[in-house]
């Protein structure tokens, strides 16, 4: 896959977008400098790989207002937040801190951020071209862990919207600016997340057309995560039928590692490259199994 600078994460719900993420930053990391940002709220991707972003390691913010923590393996971790977007904006255009806090804090203020609906998300796509930006001049990558596929696409559709309600201005030059970012494909792309099940791959072949017809934007790939082998070939599994409880599990293992096998036929078929991550068989997900995981991303995704 020709990976661009900043690469946005999303899926279905409940298809390990997150673990994808954590992986695929923990992946790059190993070849460049990379930044894990964290966009739907939860640190979800940020938790699984150790690191707190409020927490250990040196923490600072650079010229643009980043609340960043680093690690010891060339990895650091941003947290994006609607409401700190807005006042980081805030602070560029009404650059007397007292002034700008009082705006933020009044009511008046309040109603206008209301009347300009997707505001605050605009701003969070800003932030994510000045980080795309920052990763080009320092030879970086960027991984963010988005929202599910609904919300995702409405985020990304939010510039055009801010650019038809503000047709002059700061707002319009940052919007035309945002959109150009979104269509690069060497600063930004998308990446699917599918598990081996129908409606998870139906949504993101729909989310594949989306991003292609309505708003133009790159799908760089998809990541089919938790894909078992099948173990038993159908002679095995008809040996099982007496023992019933049995052959309902090996049945049920072999349909999934078949769907996965269509999952990827279909998605290849949409012109979409094709990762594949195993299941794990684990209570709970943490370092060492993101570490593995993002071996093996490593090889499906960097091995010519």
């Amino acid at each position: 896959m020709t990976l661009p600078r900043l690469i946005f994460v999303t899926g279905k719900g409940g298809t390990g977008k997150s673990t994808v993420s954590a992986a695929l930053a923990t992946a790059l990391a190993t070849r460049r400098p990379t930044t894990l940002a964290d966009l739907d709220g939860r640190q979800a991707a940020i938790r699984l790989i150790g690191v707190e972003a409020s927490a250990a390691g040196a923490a600072w913010k650079d010229s643009h207002g980043e609340n960043s923590t680093q690690n010891d393996h060339a990895l650091d971790v941003v947290t994006i937040t609607p409401h700190g977007e807005l006042e980081t904006f805030i602070e560029r255009i009404v650059p007397l801190r007292a002034v700008s806090r009082r705006m933020l804090q009044s009511r008046t203020f309040g109603y206008v951020t209301a009347a300009l609906p997707g505001l605050e998300a605009f701003l969070m796509l800003e932030r994510m071209r000045q980080i795309a930006g920052h990763a080009a001049l320092k030879d970086r990558f960027a991984v963010i862990d988005a929202p599910a596929t609904g919300h995702a696409l409405e985020l990304l559709a939010v510039a055009k919207g801010i650019r038809k309600l503000a047709p002059t201005g700061t707002l319009n030059r940052l919007s035309s600016a945002v959109e150009e970012f979104l269509i690069d494909r060497n600063r930004f792309g998308v990446m699917l997340t599918v598990t081996p099940e129908e409606l998870a791959l139906r949504e993101a072949l729909e989310a594949a057309g989306e991003l292609r017809d309505r708003l133009g934007i790159e799908c760089i790939g998809a990541v089919l995560n938790c894909v078992p082998p099948a173990l038993y070939t159908a002679a095995e599994i008809a040996r099982l039928r007496p023992l019933e409880a049995h052959a309902r599990l090996a049945d049920r293992r072999h349909e999934l590692a078949e769907f996965a096998r269509h999952a990827r036929r279909e998605l290849e078929r949409a012109e979409i490259a094709v990762a594949e991550l195993p299941i794990l068989y684990a209570a709970t997900l943490a370092a060492r199994e993101v570490e593995a995981l993002s071996r093996r991303l490593a090889t499906e995704m960097f091995t010519p």
